[in-house]
């Protein structure tokens, strides 16, 4: 029965490591646009270019924090 099971599992796996890097080149590119945009929105409602640069830095969640979390479950 074990060896059924890793049969089945093989192919996931196989399917998971393929598409992994698509997903994180997608999710690097939408949170640079969605940094771009956030910036611009921040520049258009009056703050200062370099303050604004500064703000956009702090937005959340880039691909390398979610690489770090995902090592620190090993």
């Amino acid at each position: 029965m074990g060896i059924w099971i890793t049969l089945k599992t093989i192919p996931t796996i196989l399917g998971l490591m393929t598409r992994a890097p698509g997903w994180a080149y997608s999710y690097s590119r939408s949170y640079k646009r969605a940094r771009r945009e956030f910036k611009y929105h921040l520049i258009e409602e009056g703050i200062p270019r370099d303050e604004a640069e500064e703000l956009a830095e702090l937005y959340p969640f880039k691909i390398t924090d979610i690489i770090e979390t995902a090592r620190s479950f090993n």
